[in-house]
């Protein structure tokens, strides 16, 4: 590799430039609460083998700087790994596809919880926990999640790992034994991410519940069946709501059972019809009559306040990774359908007040289905149609917005974060306090250029160029006629001037080519060595 031609180096002056040293990363609580409320990438990145293959497109940074506007500081993105595999590992291809929308979400300053989610691939492993440990899921999880974990090492704490979706199997009671299966496969997944080391050996890492069941994992799965970690602090617990499920996903009437009643589908939430009460949520096809509960914020209350006694006050953070309803078109119309969804609305804001009442976050389940001819119909942020990133459901958003103190949705543009690979915790916007109201349609700052060099190549470039003992401020080469230095926390130059870490990353990029002043701000870097250039001019800096 000629690095002259990238640099400009044109003399041997040399430099030592080890790798960044590892941060100790902020604790699973301190991370929770920046993380406000939530928003899933559903049916996108899960999809096996083509994420586009279920009608949503590639995600864009379009559509995350969107979700940060909308007032959610978090995005989880469910992702399949299984079916992008050769020879028993994940393709760099796939690898490199799912980094291309980690950074979308983290340079709009998304706190990103990244998964691997099952369904869509048979099953692989939540249909799979039986009451021993199967030796290929158990290779797979460790493979994967080495792969994965080693992919985002340098990444800082808004990068969360969840180990799995919704883990099997899918039965009224779980075992000890089935508890203890699935606790070995978490075991195996915070072992092999811990094993890879820099930011991971303090990343915060989240587990599921059974099924991502509130009462099943409140009965079967206490805090003392968890696996341990190597450090204290860093775990999560996930469980999701979709209660009652009548009214939020089922789309025609069940029957359950000959000696069971037939299910009917729920429409009405806290707005209830009187001539329809078979159709008002909560209604108990057993008892003939409406558990009123169910119908309001009293249901989610119960429920999420079982989490903060079980998990949140034993020291576990908890995360309601996935929540939503369907609008019930093209089954209602007219003013059913106003009523239904005025009702939802209510539903939305009930569950996120409990959230947020009990010390949860909630991510909300967006799976793009923009059509109203269709029966499972969640979409809250558009995605399949233009322009990407438009708010569908506004009075819904409005309505999470207003626990957050956030008021009406505005569109306000976004300012991008670069800084997220070896950067330190940012002082970003959180819907849990200070109103964010960005999109991608005004983008204030950004800067998403990288080095296209393979961080081997930058580390033999880093190795060539050893020179011993490294000061605060060490010039490397310049340009004759380009002025830059450093005073203090400061870089000044007389042009762009783009920071780098040591494996060929942009961290930061401040000013034009054509500028006679550039001033770089180098508060919240962690401590480690960087390369900063500025018109053919580079230097090393180190942070200490």
């Amino acid at each position: 590799m000629d690095w002259s031609k990238i640099f400009g180096i044109t003399c041997g002056v040399a430099f030592l430039a080890g790798s960044v040293s590892a941060a100790t990363l902020p604790t699973a609580k301190e991370v929770q609460a920046k993380m406000g409320m939530g928003f899933n990438i559903g049916n996108s990145m899960e999809v096996p083998n083509n994420p586009t293959l279920w009608g949503n497109p590639f995600p864009t940074q379009a559509l995350l700087d969107s979700v940060k506007a909308a007032g959610f500081n978090t995005v989880r993105i469910p992702c399949a790994w299984d079916s992008h595999t050769s020879g028993g590992k994940v393709t760099e291809t796939w690898l490199d596809s799912v980094k291309t929308v980690v950074d979308y979400a983290m340079r709009a300053g998304l706190y990103t919880i990244l998964n691997i989610h099952h369904e869509g691939e048979g099953g692989w492993f939540q249909s799979n926990i039986g009451t021993s440990v199967d030796n290929t899921i158990d290779n797979k999880m460790k493979t994967y999640w080495t792969q994965i974990a080693n992919k985002f090492k340098n990444y800082n704490e808004r990068l969360i790992f969840a180990g799995a979706n919704e883990p099997g199997p899918n039965v009224n009671t779980w075992t000890s034994q089935h508890v203890q299966t699935l606790m070995h496969y978490y075991q195996t997944f915070i072992d092999a991410v811990r094993a890879t080391g820099g930011n991971n050996a303090t990343r915060t890492l989240i587990i599921q519940g059974l099924n991502t069941d509130i009462d099943k994992s409140v009965k079967s799965a206490p805090v003392s069946t968890f696996p341990k970690d190597k450090v204290e602090g860093r775990l999560m617990f996930e469980v999701h709501y979709y209660d009652p499920y009548q009214y939020t996903l089922m789309t025609s009437q069940q029957d359950w059972g000959a000696s069971e009643p037939i299910q009917p589908q729920y429409y009405y939430g806290d707005y209830t019809k009187a001539s329809e009460p078979k159709h008002n949520a909560g209604y108990n096809a057993w008892a003939g009559s409406v558990d009123s509960k169910l119908g309001s914020i009293v249901h989610p209350q119960e429920q999420f306040a079982k989490m903060k006694t079980n998990y949140v006050d034993k020291g576990y953070p908890v995360i309601v990774g996935e929540f939503g309803a369907n609008v019930r078109s093209p089954e209602l119309s007219g003013s059913d359908l106003n009523l239904h969804k005025q009702g939802r609305v209510q539903w939305h804001k009930d569950v996120v007040s409990a959230a947020k009442q009990y010390g949860l976050t909630p991510i909300l389940w967006d799976m793009g289905n923009e059509s109203n001819s269709s029966y499972d119909n969640m979409a809250y942020i558009r995605r399949q149609s233009t322009p990407v990133g438009k708010v569908l459901e506004t009075d819904v958003i409005n309505a999470m917005r207003s626990v957050y103190n956030l008021g009406n949705y505005v569109n306000n543009g976004v300012t991008h974060v670069e800084d997220f690979i070896t950067g330190g915790m940012e002082t970003q916007s959180s819907s849990s306090n200070t109103p964010v109201a960005e999109s991608s349609s005004s983008v204030k700052s950004s800067s998403s250029a990288v080095l296209p060099e393979s961080s081997s190549s930058w580390n033999d470039l880093c190795e060539s160029l050893d020179c011993g003992n490294v000061g605060i401020l060490h010039p490397i080469t310049g340009a004759t006629g380009v002025k830059f230095h450093r005073n203090g926390n400061v870089l000044y130059g007389s042009g762009k001037i783009m920071l780098f870490d040591m494996n060929g990353n942009l961290v930061r990029s401040v000013g034009a080519a054509a500028s006679s002043k550039t001033e770089m701000q180098l508060q919240g870097l962690r401590q480690g060595n960087y390369i900063a250039k500025c018109q053919g001019k580079v230097m090393q800096v180190q942070i200490r």
